[in-house]
C-alpha cells in the first residue's frame, strides 16, 4: 500500500513539474511575443481613488502597455485626462475660438489599445473638422475616457468636476447593449499599487481572476475557442468577457423595470449636460459580434444567444431616446459597411477597437453630428 501511494505521488509530483514548466515555457513565449508580462495584459496599475465617480486615471501617468495584439502608449494630463504628450493641459476657461467636446466612457472614449493619434478622441475632431463643423472654431476634445467606468459614476463626476470645462458637446459612449444601469455606486476600488479591485467577489471568482494570468489557462482558452467555440452556454443570461455586465436583450419594453431603471440614467444624463449649458449625443455601438459575423461562434460559448435580438432591441431603445429629444445615435451599421471589406475593426482576443476601429467609429460619428 506504501509502495502504491509513493508511485502516485510520484507520478503527481512529475506532472506538477512538467505543467510548472510548461506555465514557464508559456510566460517566457508571451513575454517575448507580447514584449511584456501576461499578468500586465488587463489589469493595469493606471488608477487613483476619486471622490464623485469613486476612481480615475492616475494623473501624470506614463504607461507602455503591451499585449500580443497591440502596444500602445498612454499619457494621463494633471487633471486625469489621456492626451497625446506629456505637459498638454486644458484650461477650465474655454477659450473664446474654441468648440469644445467632453468625451465621457469606458476603455474605448479612452482609447485602449492604440497610440492617442489613432484614437477615436484624437480622430473625431479632425473629421468634424473636414465636413465644416463648428463653423470654423478650433475644435478641441477633452478626453475623459476612463477604463471600466461605468455611465452613472461618470455622470456624477461630470456633474460635480467635468461641466467645469464648459463644454459645447458631451459624447457619451455606450457599447454592448443599451441597457446599463443607473446606480452610482462604484464596483471598483483601487489598491495602493493603482490596480482596480473588484469588491463582493466570491472566493472562487477570486481564483478566477488569479488564473487568467496563468499562461497555461490563456492559451488554452485560445485553442478552446478555436476548437470548441460552437458550443452553446445556455445557463444564464450574462454575456461573459465583455468587460462589463452585459445581459442579453429582449424584446425593447420601456415598461420593464431593467428599462426603466436605464432611463433614469439617461434622463439625468440629459437634463445634468443640458443644465451645464452643452449639447449632448449618446453613441451606442455592439461588440465584435455585432460587426464580425466570424466573430460570433466564438462569443456564444461566452453565453451569447441571439445576435439579432440584441441588434433589435439597441435600435429600438435608440430610437426611443431621440423620440424623447435624448439626441442618441447608433453606429452599428456603419461599422458593419465598414468591416465588409474585411478589415479587423476589433481585436481578436480584446475587445476593443483596433485603429481601424477607432477611425470607422469616429467617421460614423462625425458623420452623425454633422449631418443637418
Amino acid at each position: 500500500m506504501a509502495r502504491c501511494a509513493g508511485k502516485i505521488a510520484g507520478i503527481l509530483g512529475y506532472l506538477l513539474f512538467l505543467l510548472v514548466l510548461i506555465e514557464i515555457a508559456l510566460q517566457v513565449f508571451y513575454y517575448v511575443t507580447a514584449g511584456d508580462f501576461l499578468f500586465r495584459r488587463v489589469a493595469l496599475p493606471i488608477y487613483q481613488p476619486e471622490k464623485f465617480a469613486g476612481f480615475m486615471n492616475r494623473p501624470g501617468l506614463s504607461f507602455d502597455h503591451h499585449t500580443n495584439e497591440f502596444r500602445a502608449r498612454y499619457y494621463i494630463n494633471k487633471a486625469g485626462f489621456r492626451v497625446p504628450r506629456p505637459g498638454i493641459e486644458y484650461s477650465v476657461q474655454k477659450p473664446a475660438d474654441t468648440y469644445r467636446i467632453m468625451l465621457l466612457g469606458p476603455s474605448f472614449a479612452y482609447g485602449w489599445g492604440v497610440e492617442y493619434e489613432k484614437s477615436f478622441a484624437a480622430l473625431l475632431p479632425r473629421f468634424l473638422a473636414q465636413r465644416g463643423f463648428a463653423k470654423g472654431r478650433k475644435i478641441e476634445l477633452i478626453d475623459a475616457g476612463i477604463p471600466a467606468m461605468y455611465a452613472a459614476p461618470q455622470l456624477n463626476w461630470y456633474q460635480h468636476v467635468g461641466k467645469a470645462y464648459q463644454p459645447d458637446l458631451v459624447v457619451q459612449l455606450v457599447y454592448g447593449s443599451m441597457s446599463v444601469p443607473s446606480s452610482t455606486a462604484t464596483r471598483f476600488d483601487v489598491d495602493a499599487s493603482g490596480h482596480l479591485t473588484e469588491r463582493r467577489l466570491t472566493a472562487a471568482q477570486r481564483w478566477r481572476e488569479r488564473a487568467k494570468q496563468l499562461a497555461t489557462v490563456f492559451y488554452g482558452w485560445m485553442v478552446w475557442t478555436e476548437i470548441d467555440a460552437r458550443l452553446n452556454a445556455d445557463i444564464s443570461d450574462t454575456v461573459a468577457g465583455a468587460g462589463r455586465e452585459l445581459h442579453q436583450a429582449s424584446v425593447f419594453d420601456p415598461g420593464k423595470p431593467s428599462e426603466r431603471d436605464t432611463m433614469k440614467l439617461y434622463n439625468r444624463l440629459a437634463s445634468v449636460v443640458r443644465a451645464s449649458g452643452a449639447q449632448l449625443k449618446i453613441v451606442y455601438f455592439p461588440l465584435s459580434y455585432g460587426v464580425h459575423p466570424q466573430d460570433e461562434s466564438r462569443w456564444r460559448h461566452l453565453g451569447l444567444k441571439d445576435v439579432e435580438a440584441q441588434r433589435a432591441f439597441d435600435a429600438a431603445f435608440v430610437n426611443y431616446l431621440d423620440e424623447r429629444n435624448i439626441p442618441s445615435v447608433n453606429i452599428t451599421d456603419d461599422l458593419r459597411d465598414a468591416a465588409k471589406d474585411g478589415k479587423r475593426l476589433y481585436y481578436w482576443l480584446d475587445i476593443h477597437w483596433t485603429p481601424e476601429g477607432n477611425e470607422a467609429a469616429a467617421q460614423a460619428v462625425a458623420k452623425a453630428l454633422a449631418a443637418p
